[in-house]
């Protein structure tokens, strides 16, 4: 046989963007083609037809979009908790949550990945998911992604429960789209974390996440902030975070630093 030579892989680092979609191709081929049928999955006739459930057990990319949306919501409750159905469902729900047309609730998906027992799937499967989550939150911070980073952290968290490994990944990243990233964080957390608790889980089972991301945030330097553009009430939000309580009291113009402005 005929020696054929390989062209050199490429050293080049893959921009977080093509990281991503490397890590939903592995996905799809982690979970298998999925074009089978496993037969009529279990499910509340009210809720579903005979031919709905046919095809939610059919191939997965047949599942037409509503049908698809309504299966992910109705699973575990009036649609048994089958993490076989689960897995089968794992590289498209990973593909639409990150393109950011699933119009579900990442912490709700979260939920439910963990009521399918992710973590005892196949090595390779749980390989996957975990590396489509890394690759997700670097396209975050990137800028390259369709959600922010509180919204993969409406994900990742509850389904790994915890933050500080996400926020230290995030110290990795020290350009202008991470630092504007930094900024949303905290507009949208601002009110949460200045009463004292923060939960971004679906039901409010997840961990209380305000002690850290209060400790990281205070912990941003100046020029950190400067180049996420962090506006003067923005600023003062964060001076009131290093408060306690009785010294916020005290402190003038405290009431309207905890109202979030957006230019």
């Amino acid at each position: 046989m005929t020696d054929v030579t390989r062209p050199p892989r490429s050293t080049t680092p893959m921009a977080p963007s093509e990281r991503l979609s490397a890590a939903l191709a592995e996905a799809d081929r982690a979970f298998g083609p999925r074009t089978d049928s496993i037969g009529p999955v279990d499910g509340c006739t009210h809720c579903f037809d005979a031919e709905h459930l046919r095809t939610i057990g059919g191939p997965v990319d047949d599942i037409p979009e509503w049908l698809f949306s309504r299966a992910l919501g109705k699973w575990g409750t009036t649609m048994d908790a089958d993490s076989r159905l689960w897995r089968r469902l794992t590289p498209r729900i990973l593909r639409e949550m990150t393109r950011g047309t699933l119009h579900k609730d990442e912490s709700l998906m979260a939920r439910k990945f963990n009521e399918a027992g992710w973590r005892d799937w196949p090595p390779r499967e749980t390989a996957a998911l975990e590396d489509v989550c890394h690759a997700w939150w670097h396209a975050a911070l990137a800028g390259m992604s369709q959600g922010s980073a509180v919204t993969v952290l409406g994900f990742v968290v509850p389904l790994t429960g915890g933050v500080q490994p996400w926020l230290d990944r995030w110290d990795t990243h020290q350009d202008r789209a991470a630092a504007l990233q930094l900024r949303d964080l905290w507009q949208s957390w601002m009110p949460e974390l200045l009463d004292g608790r923060l939960d971004v889980s679906f039901g409010g089972e997840g961990p209380d996440i305000a002690a850290s991301v209060s400790t990281w945030l205070l912990q941003q330097s100046p020029e950190r902030l400067d180049l996420g553009g962090f506006n003067a009430q923005d600023r003062y939000g964060l001076h009131l975070l290093a408060l306690t309580e009785a010294q916020r009291n005290t402190d003038p113009g405290s009431s309207e630093a905890t109202t979030t402005v957006r230019p």
